[in-house]
């Protein structure tokens, strides 16, 4: 009788103990070994500090390790529930907690405050300015979505981020010598990001994909999928609108020079009484 060997257990790569605090979403699965000794040693023994917006500060703060791992149940991996608490280097009144469950060889993330809408939109106002109102409101209910667990619905709000990029290109090349809208109109949507490729961000014109993969996401993919797949697209959305950000950031800056020197010139030109 040959004996058969048992198949290897199929096992995720863990996100590191501050993107699972940070970055991933509520209920996002992640497999490991339920065979090996201390599978999410890193995240269940974290003690590094966290550097995030803190809601009640108002502010970016340092967190700290407030007390380590805290268990509801320990009944080996089958169903082991740990916590992660940090307070505030401002006001230790003020927490961040992570709560963990590992279950039949999956863990997830089933808890946390502040949530991930908390921590990331304020860091997303940087953007208003080139985004305006709505879109920052869109781009934000995207975000909050996914800290809810709800993925399709965020591809939804990013892919008309993304359709207002393109708009708000196609307005600015409309306007060159030259352009063709008839041709514009009956283009593909990669085929338009290239055709708008001096009005757009290098990064968006080399990852032009991107718009199917959110199109993908909102007609395709499952909530699971969404979820697992919007860091990364999300991540994909922020490096454009950087490049948005620096060009709007140096347009604001030539302005001011130009009426700081056309000021100064006046000053210099008076005669003197």
């Amino acid at each position: 009788m040959t004996n058969q060997k048992k198949p290897a257990v199929a096992v995720d790569i863990l996100p590191s103990p501050q993107g699972f605090c940070l970055s991933v979403p509520l209920y996002e699965t992640f497999r490991f070994d339920n065979d090996k000794s201390n599978p999410f040693f890193a995240i269940e023994h974290f003690k590094n500090p966290l550097d995030i917006y803190c809601p009640e500060c108002g502010r970016h703060s340092v967190f700290t390790l407030k007390q380590e791992a805290q268990y509801s149940d320990r009944s080996h991996f089958n169903n082991y529930i740990f916590s992660l608490a940090f307070s505030c280097s401002r006001d230790v009144a003020h927490k961040a907690i992570f709560v963990f469950l590992a279950h039949k060889g999956v863990l997830q993330k089933i808890g946390q405050t502040p949530s991930l809408a908390d921590i990331s939109v304020p860091d997303l106002r940087k953007y208003r300015p080139v985004l305006g109102d709505d879109r920052f409101r869109e781009l934000a209910r995207g975000i909050g979505l996914v800290s809810h667990g709800v993925g399709v619905g965020a591809f939804v709000y990013l892919r008309r981020v993304f359709e207002w990029l393109i708009e708000s290109a196609h307005s600015d090349a409309s306007k060159d010598a030259g352009w063709s809208e008839e041709n514009y109109i009956r283009s593909r949507m990669d085929e338009k990001i290239s055709l708008l490729k001096d009005h757009l961000p290098e990064f968006l014109v080399q990852n032009r994909g991107l718009y199917g993969i959110l199109s993908v996401g909102v007609h395709t993919l499952t909530e699971e999928e969404c979820l697992a797949a919007f860091p990364a697209v999300r991540l994909a959305i922020e490096l454009i609108l950087d490049d948005l950000l620096e060009k709007h950031e140096r347009q604001s800056k030539v302005k001011a020079a130009a009426k700081s020197l056309e000021d100064l010139k006046s000053l210099i030109a008076k005669p003197e009484t």
